[in-house]
């Protein structure tokens, strides 16, 4: 589905991904990993058009989408989450969902104005599949609470009920399972898994191992913007360059 060919990108003259190469299986999950530095998050944001690569090629089912921003990479099907998470606080955890729904009605004016019968129609339905979707992730009870008062994890929980109103093919998700407790990363895990089975290619990056050994289905090692390794994560890490480079020479962790 994804193919990253030689791609490089350098904030002024300081190269964060420096001829990094792999694809993406259609229909599974790819972790993402490598050391603090190793370019995994500036090489998501290349895929996902905020950035445009210095050079090298990004192929998404055969077209070349590189440098093309981030609402035509959108449009195309690759959906994201961030880091940190980019909820609108202000606004209740439904609307949240339902304004990351797609070719909205509401968003032109003529239609707006002309076309009131179709865009109420439109509207109930995309209530009604944000409303399943919050049921799907556990966060139906607080349809109706400001997004900003929901906690770390269920703001977690809110992106990925939210990256899904937008109907990916290919969703990136940028450490998931980050500062959330035990059984929220379980849930999270399982959501994972449940949205690979759905049919959604999905690439994320984490650190957790034990996490990642739960969601992909082989990971890539990133380390001074390049790909280390790629494999089955029990063969990586076992492989000596990638216990090197993540933790400078000692034994890879289960839950680091």
């Amino acid at each position: 589905m994804l193919e990253l060919a030689d791609i490089e990108f350098a904030y002024g003259g300081s190269k964060a991904v420096a001829g990094c190469s792999f694809t993406v299986a259609d229909g599974l999950a790819t972790g993402l990993i490598g050391p603090n530095g190793a370019g995994k998050s500036t090489l998501i944001e290349v895929i996902a058009g905020g950035l445009a690569p210095d050079c090298g090629r990004v192929v998404f089912n055969g077209v070349e989408i590189q440098g093309l921003g981030r609402a035509a990479v959108a449009r195309a099907g690759i959906i994201r989450t961030f880091q940190t998470t980019r909820e609108l606080a202000h606004l209740p955890v439904l609307e949240n969902v339902v304004v990351a729904a797609p070719d909205q009605l509401g968003e032109s004016l003529f239609a707006s104005l002309f076309l009131r019968r179709r865009w109420a129609a439109q509207e109930a339905v995309l209530r009604e599949r944000a409303e399943e979707l919050l049921d799907w992730v556990g966060l139906s009870k607080l349809r109706s609470e400001p997004a900003g008062s929901l906690s770390g994890g269920q703001r977690r929980l809110l992106e990925i009920a939210r990256a899904l109103m937008a109907q990916p093919k290919l969703l990136l998700l940028d450490e998931p399972s980050a500062g959330v407790y035990p059984a929220v990363r379980q849930l999270i895990a399982e959501r994972i898994r449940a949205i690979v089975g759905q049919g959604i290619t999905v690439l994320v990056i984490a650190h957790n191992m034990a996490f990642l050994g739960e969601v992909a289905d082989d990971v890539v090692v990133m380390a001074e913007g390049r790909v280390l390794a790629r494999g089955a994560l029990e063969e990586v890490r076992r492989d000596q360059l990638v216990v090197a480079a993540y933790l400078g020479g000692g034994q890879m962790r289960g839950t680091s």
